[in-house]
């Protein structure tokens, strides 16, 4: 079974995490998808993942799956977001991805997320200075354990 994993990064967490799970899976091939937008019609399986700011998912991967939405429901797929918050993802699950891809799909997770100040710019890094300084529950980091979870889902 052919399997694509697509996602866009921007600090570099999300494609550290589709690195992680094309490691954990068997005939993968990662797509960045802010260098290429593959052609997806010969995958078997589709995995689309994207980092959120803000409760947003990335705009290339949200624009991606707007254009491929029709092919994606064909599909069998699976999301994954990185974000430094781990909680409750229905906000983010309603305000980013269509309902029906959602319901369809194998399994929607959230890998965690780092808060690498130093890889940050502009308003993000004030932000997360601002948070840090303020105390909170611990440094975020990448579930791996999700990862690994996600993966058997994919492998069935």
């Amino acid at each position: 079974m052919k399997t694509a994993i697509l996602y866009a990064s921007k600090t570099g967490t999300t494609e550290k995490c589709a690195k992680n799970l094309a490691e954990k899976l068997t005939e993968v091939t990662l797509f960045d998808l802010r260098k290429e937008l593959p052609d997806i019609k010969s995958y078997d399986t589709i995995i689309i993942g994207g980092s959120i700011r803000m409760g947003m998912l990335h705009k290339t991967v949200k624009k991606y799956i707007a254009q491929n939405l029709e092919l994606l429901k064909t599909k069998r797929t699976a999301y994954f977001i990185c974000c430094a918050t781990v909680g409750d993802l229905t906000a983010i699950k309603t305000q980013n991805f269509d309902k029906e891809l959602l319901n369809s799909a194998i399994c929607f997770e959230s890998f965690g997320g780092e808060m690498e100040i130093a890889n940050l710019k502009g308003l993000d890094k004030f932000i997360a200075k601002m948070v840090t300084k303020n105390g909170t529950k611990g440094k975020p980091s990448i579930l791996d354990n999700n990862i690994k979870e996600f993966a058997k889902k994919i492998l069935g």
